[in-house]
């Protein structure tokens, strides 16, 4: 019997990679699930898992006692990137390792980002979004665990909804700085089917996957489709890097995660904003991979179906 530990399933990705990690794990094979509290998951998902034989516990990246008693006779263990940027989530990440190891843990799964392998002098010089996986993956690099790690692309998902209820607020346009390069948008399933796969023992030990979507598709692809939708009516406008963050700037949105955003639309801070379009427009996401498919043995999602869970809350006319 091999035990594995998919942390954090009460999240978005969490909580469908464990559903899909109960449809492959071996039957004689232990899963055990963490959640930060029993009351994140409801009692039907819970008592779904515990009939299936999931172990279900407390456990946080925080707090380093909860993981090793999560991880005790582990063979390999999942750590999901937090919303947190810059120290904190490095520190959560050290901790992770530090419980890994300690349990003896023989293998670390780490949801990455596109980038995270970008050498540079400085780090000030890796762009925003994977500067933190930059880091974090050399960590567990030095830990001298196995490891998978996956690189995912920014999600399709992100596009409904966190991008698209700021369109009206800024005159019914999109304001982006992608500059019509195209990127091979992934679904946040995929990703997550794909963090299942790779924790039960799917694909070749110590590599790093890209995670993308089928193809690469532009800002204004993506809006026109949306648009036809829903009969929206707005125009997509490209913006040079300082104008659209001095744009935000003038209008409130927060320089970091801990700022108030209860009158914006924008649940973004400035850097993870104009990051987005700079991973698109400098082509870190022109190419695709057949790796969603070959690790969970379907073929990756079009945007257009990612999006159409999201069909109610498109921007109407």
């Amino acid at each position: 019997m091999v035990k594995y530990v998919l942390t954090g399933a009460d999240g978005n990705l969490g909580s469908v990679a464990a559903a899909h990690a109960i449809e492959i794990v071996n039957p004689e094979d232990e899963l055990t699930f963490t959640t930060y509290k029993l009351d994140a998951i409801s009692p039907e998902t819970l008592e779904t898992w515990t009939n299936k034989g999931v172990n279900v516990c407390v456990a946080t990246y925080d707090d380093v006692e909860s993981l090793k008693a999560a991880f005790a006779g582990a063979e390999a263990v999942s750590m999901i990137s937090t919303w947190l940027f810059g120290e904190g989530r490095r520190r959560q990440a050290s901790t992770v390792i530090e419980a890994a190891k300690a349990c003896g843990v023989k293998r670390i799964c780490y949801t990455s980002f596109v980038g995270a392998g970008i050498q540079a002098e400085k780090e000030e010089d890796i762009p925003f979004l994977p500067r933190d996986h930059h880091v974090i993956e050399n960590l567990i690099y030095a830990s001298g665990l196995d490891y998978s790690i996956q690189r995912n692309y920014l999600y399709a998902d992100n596009i409904p909804s966190l991008f698209a209820p700021s369109w009206k607020f800024c005159g019914e346009r999109w304001l982006t700085n992608s500059h019509g390069q195209a990127g091979a948008y992934v679904a946040r399933e995929d990703c997550s089917r794909v963090m299942a796969a790779l924790l039960l023992g799917k694909g070749e030990p110590n590599t790093v996957y890209d995670i993308t979507g089928p193809e690469a598709v532009t800002n204004e692809q993506v809006f026109n489709w949306m648009s036809s939708q829903s009969g929206y009516q707005g125009e997509l406008v490209d913006l040079p890097d300082e104008e659209l963050k001095q744009w935000w700037l003038d209008h409130g949105l927060p320089t970091d995660f801990f700022g108030d955003f209860s009158q914006l639309p924008m649940k973004l801070c400035i850097g993870d904003l104009l990051c987005c379009g700079e991973m698109v427009a400098d082509g870190h996401m022109k190419n695709t991979s057949d790796n969603v498919e070959k690790l969970t043995g379907r073929k990756p999602i079009p945007f257009q179906e990612a999006l159409l869970k999201y069909k109610d809350i498109f921007p109407k006319a």
